[in-house]
Formats: C-alpha cells, structure tokens, sequence
C-alpha cells in the first residue's frame, strides 16, 4: 500500500490523512426473457455529467458511510437513477478506486439483483440519458471502459460458462477414454 500512496501523491497530490473514505453501492441488474437468456442493465451518463457519455451499471455513494447501510442505499440508488423497485439477490464483489481528483477513496460493493416487478419501465435520471439490456460480455467490453465494473459483470453474465466442458453420460466418457487408450 506504501508504495501505491507514493504514486497517487506524485501522480495527484493524494494525502491519505486528507482523502475522504467513502462506500458506493452498485447493483447489477438481471433480467431473463421469454427465451430465457439474460441480461443486465448498463445505462449511460449524460454529456454534461462530470463522467461524460460513459456506460456503466447502477450505482451510488452512500453518504453515512455505514457497511450495514449499504442495500438501503442501494435500492435508493437504483430507484433514483433508473425508477425501478430491486430486490438484492447477493453479494457479488467490491473494489476500490480514487475518484474526485484524489481527495476520495471509494470502496464500491456489487450487488446482483433482480426486479421486483419484470414490467417496471426503466425511467432515468438527468445523471443519464440512454439504457440498454445487454445480453453478452462481448457486448459489455465494447461499451464499458472501467474495467472493474467489466469484471463485475462478467460475474454474472459468465457464470454458467466453462472453460473446458466435461461429458455428461457414463458413455460419452468411457467411449472418449477408450479413444485416448489406442
């Protein structure tokens, strides 16, 4: 961590005995359609937002800076960016990034959760002006620059992949064995 300091003083002028610490919900959104694929919400900051035209998913500061807070803000977040109602499924993942020229240090904590009602039309703050569903990680590495919020996502959207597929029957495998032993 010391030398991490050390770089974000020379590079920012960050001060760890003047930078604000900060928790930050975010809520990866999932939705299953009619032929059962998924996809989660990414909407995108208005061009007059201080993070201008950039893609990401729901999410906020939680200004008490309570741990045992953090759905309570959460759900608020959601509803006040995107009118939907959520209900937090689990605990995906956290990070931490510098943000507001160095004086903030923000630990962000990832939520996947699904709606409460599968009809609520998405409904976005003045913070963003465009949504949409996507379906694939290829998708989300086109648009998504922040590549903890990628990985975050990438969470859920991968979750049922594999990188190496093992056979399912009995005679799927001894017949595969049988073709290694020749």
């Amino acid at each position: 961590m010391k030398m991490f300091e050390f770089y974000l003083e020379s590079l920012i002028g960050y001060d760890k005995d003047v930078i604000k610490e900060v928790n930050v919900s975010g809520a990866v959104i999932l939705r299953t359609n009619d032929e059962g694929t998924n996809s989660v919400l990414l909407i995108k900051r208005s061009e007059d937002d201080h993070f201008p035209n950039h893609w990401e998913f729901p999410r906020g500061r939680c200004d008490k800076g309570d741990k045992h807070k953090l759905v309570q803000c959460l759900k608020r977040e959601v509803k006040e960016e995107t009118g939907l109602d959520i209900i937090p499924i689990k605990y995906i993942d956290k990070f931490e990034y510098i943000a507001d020229k160095g004086t903030r240090k923000s630990t962000q904590y990832n939520y996947l959760c699904k709606m409460k009602d599968i009809n609520q039309e998405v409904k976005l703050s003045k913070e963003h002006d465009e949504f949409k569903w996507v379906e694939s990680f290829g998708e989300v590495e086109i648009i998504i620059n922040w590549n903890e919020l990628k990985k975050t996502i990438s969470h859920v959207l991968n979750q049922d992949q594999q990188i190496v597929n093992y056979p399912k029957t009995k005679e799927v495998i001894e017949e595969t064995q049988k073709k290694w032993k020749k």
